[in-house]
């Protein structure tokens, strides 16, 4: 994203802040120009008081009197305005993150597959940081010392425009260098980040996959993998290090430069009787507030820089696609009976690759079919179509009659329950887990699927029962547990159509017993698709589809499937030789 667009973009989103805003920029000019207090005291006081016969000791009162209120009102009005800009931009990214947030979640399957967890995660963190610290700490004193240097600069002209002048001679080369810095660092922090970016996939890649490092002894090879990672973003980071502490020492080289020749023209001045002492110091103290800032300055625009492109790639992920919206006239689900129909569904991940390719069948109310196949046949695809997880390229798919591309999102979504192969929890008590599947379940319903799923069995042993924390994605609780909490939460939704891919294929055989029955009760009445990965779980399915290639090949039940000998015949064998 261009840098113009990500401050316009900027500008539009800190609109609703901009009263804050505008009070922190008042706030910062009082501050910056109050930096000229001290010049101007000091340089009356040695016209006046140092150097006078006899001196005026009435003037010296009165001067350090507003020199010492100067600094102090700068103090509170520097305060106000970093305060009033962090509030406000720390506001600004609130929301930002939010929205992201809320932008992820929305992100159609597809979309999201295109992304690396790492990816996103630094995006949200690394990034989101950056803008932080610039709003926070660069820009507050970036408008003070803007302020105290125009100030100042305004000053050193009143009391001498020729000599001022040449000061001026210089700014084209300062200018340049700023221009060109400020290029050089907007590459190498995009380089930065997208190293960063790199190690943290690297890392939650690693985490997720503890099991498979350990099982073949890949620890050695991970870590080198990563330090190599870690090296790149090493040079890359120190690169983008030479380039922002490298800016302020030319600058100051410069600005020093021009102000050795300043000192030495401004004496002359005196000796030609053109300025007097007085009004030298107070130059020269000017010159010094000219100076630092110019040298924060650079600094500080190297941090803001770094935030225009934590900002852009923050706005790339604002500007994905969502899921598509309900079109206008979308039709209410207010009653599901659970009648699927495929007509001739074409869909593919890739163009040129198909997956499904002129795909029919019909699923009858409360029937429950067993899809299976070879891996990669479309199984997996064909549920994920129902759920409108993805949209077909051709054909349609209707539910009772209506056609799916027509309906509520949302509607269609309360009508479905899903029981994936890994039972996927979330961070809290085994009571929050279930009562996922509805939030507004009372105690006793959340209870009762519980129970229906045997999850009180094991619940018992533990002291704090239901309200015990499971951990990250279910970590203290067992595979089979953590499955038995998956289907309760299934039977808590009450749901008209209900996908399993599997559902018990993580369980030992104890706990498959345990929910047997309990599967038996939650796919009574209801319209059911099963994903077969082995054939002894679909004994409860009054239909098999055997899919391959991405269209049915047969369809039966299994005794008439295995009578006719086909491809579901031959699958049957294989895996039960």
């Amino acid at each position: 994203m261009t840098r113009p667009r990500t401050f316009a973009r900027l500008a539009s989103d800190a609109r609703p802040y901009l009263p804050s805003i505008v009070a922190a920029v008042v706030l910062g000019t009082i501050g910056g120009l109050l930096a000229l207090v001290p010049p101007l005291g000091l340089g009356r006081l040695l016209n006046r008081v140092v150097i006078a016969h006899p001196p005026n000791m009435q003037e010296l009162y009165v001067v350090l009197a507003i020199i010492w209120g100067s600094l102090i009102v700068a103090a509170v009005t520097n305060y106000g305005s970093s305060y009033l800009l962090a509030s406000s931009g720390q506001s600004l990214i609130t929301r930002l993150r939010v929205r992201v947030f809320s932008r992820l979640l929305h992100l159609p399957l597809g979309e999201f597959d295109k992304w690396r967890p790492g990816e996103l995660i630094s995006r949200f963190g690394t990034d989101m940081q950056m803008m932080t610290d610039a709003v926070t700490i660069s820009l507050p004193q970036l408008i003070t010392t803007s302020v105290t240097f125009l100030s100042s600069f305004a000053a050193m002209l009143y009391l001498d425009w020729l000599l001022t002048c040449s000061l001026i001679i210089i700014a084209p080369l300062v200018s340049l260098a700023v221009s060109r810095f400020q290029l050089l660092i907007s590459g190498a922090t995009t380089r930065a980040q997208q190293r960063i970016a790199d190690l943290s996939a690297n890392l939650t890649e690693v985490l997720s996959g503890q099991r498979v490092i350990k099982a073949f002894g890949r620890e050695q090879y991970e870590t080198q993998r990563f330090s190599s990672r870690n090296e790149q973003y090493f040079e890359t980071y120190m690169k983008l290090t030479q380039f922002i502490q490298t800016q302020p020492v030319v600058i100051s080289t410069l600005m020093s430069s021009a102000a050795a020749v300043i000192i030495w023209l401004s004496i002359r001045e005196v000796v030609l009787g053109r300025l007097n002492a007085g009004n030298l110091l107070t130059y020269w103290l000017l010159l010094v507030n000219l100076v630092n800032p110019i040298n924060r300055f650079a600094a500080y625009m190297g941090e803001l820089s770094k935030a225009v492109v934590g900002s852009g790639r923050v706005y790339e992920l604002l500007d994905l696609p969502v899921e598509r919206a309900d079109k206008p006239g979308a039709v209410a689900l207010e009653s599901v009976r659970g009648r699927i129909v495929f007509e001739n569904v074409h869909f593919s991940y890739e163009p040129g690759s198909p997956v499904l390719a002129n795909f029919s069948a019909a699923i009858e109310t409360g029937e429950v079919i067993a899809l299976v196949g070879p891996s990669g046949a479309g199984k997996t695809t064909i549920v994920n179509l129902v759920p409108r997880f993805y949209e077909p390229q051709a054909g349609r798919i209707t539910l009772d009659g209506i056609d799916l591309a027509g309906v509520r999102l949302r509607d269609l979504r309360d009508a479905i329950a899903i029981v994936p192969q890994e039972a996927q929890l979330f961070r809290g008590s085994i009571a929050d887990n279930i009562r996922y599947g509805r939030l507004d379940a009372t105690d006793a319903e959340v209870l009762a699927a519980a129970r229906e799923a045997n999850v009180d069995e094991f619940v018992a042993g533990f002291p704090e029962g239901y309200e015990t924390e499971v951990g990250e994605r279910g970590s203290r609780l067992s595979g089979g547990q953590r499955q038995r909490v998956s289907i309760a939460r299934a039977i808590l939704r009450d749901p008209r159509i209900l996908i399993l891919d599997e559902a018990t294929s993580a369980l030992d055989s104890h706990s498959e017993a345990l929910i047997e029955s309990a599967l038996d009760q939650l796919l009574a009445g209801r319209t059911t698709l099963i994903i077969a990965h082995r054939l002894s779980s679909i004994r409860r399915a009054n239909t098999i589809m055997y899919i391959e290639a991405g269209r049915v090949i047969e369809v039966g039940s299994h005794e008439s499937l295995l009578a006719s000998g086909g491809a579901y015949a031959r699958l049957h064998a294989t895996q039960f030789a």
